[in-house]
């Protein structure tokens, strides 16, 4: 895409160039009609940018509470074997506690990493987004010009 910001005249296969072929398709389209198009145009690329990140988000937050689950699930665990047995023989407990321990880690090592590439798609998302938006509003503020100065000198648009 920054390619594509250098030549705005031939658009390529991005999300950039997607947006400036909508402008380059009917450069005689009336400035709203032109606003409207763009605008479409950078929610469509939003979308495909954002996509999957919902997902990621859920798998983030999820992963600790799986890593509860097994927490919860093995101190239940150990407090049955010291209902049975008593609490005179640790070896005996260390089963439960040990897994209780190992869900919580497991379950903050998958979500971690998950957590920080949703907060980089994110950026990413957020960064192609505004770049779409200020260019979209710098092709409608240069189709209004191009419509003002040719009706001040007597031209149809």
């Amino acid at each position: 895409m920054h390619r594509q910001l250098k030549h705005p005249d031939t658009p390529e296969d991005n999300p950039l160039g997607r947006v400036l072929k909508v402008y380059h398709d009917a450069p005689q389209r009336d400035v709203e009609s032109l606003e409207l198009r763009l605008l479409e145009a950078v929610v469509d690329e939003q979308q495909g940018c954002e996509k999957g990140l919902s997902m990621l988000k859920l798998l983030a937050a999820l992963a600790p509470m799986l890593g509860l689950l097994g927490t919860v699930t093995g101190m239940i665990e150990t407090f049955q074997v010291i209902t049975q047995f008593g609490n005179g023989d640790p070896k005996v407990m260390a089963d439960g506690i040990s897994m209780a321990l190992v869900t919580t880690v497991l379950g903050l090592i998958a979500a971690i990493p998950l957590l920080l590439a949703h907060n980089i798609l994110s950026g990413q998302a957020d960064h192609i987004r505004g770049m779409l938006e200020k260019q979209s509003i710098s092709l409608v503020a240069e189709q209004a010009e191009t419509t003002d100065n040719q009706a001040a000198t007597g031209q149809t648009a």
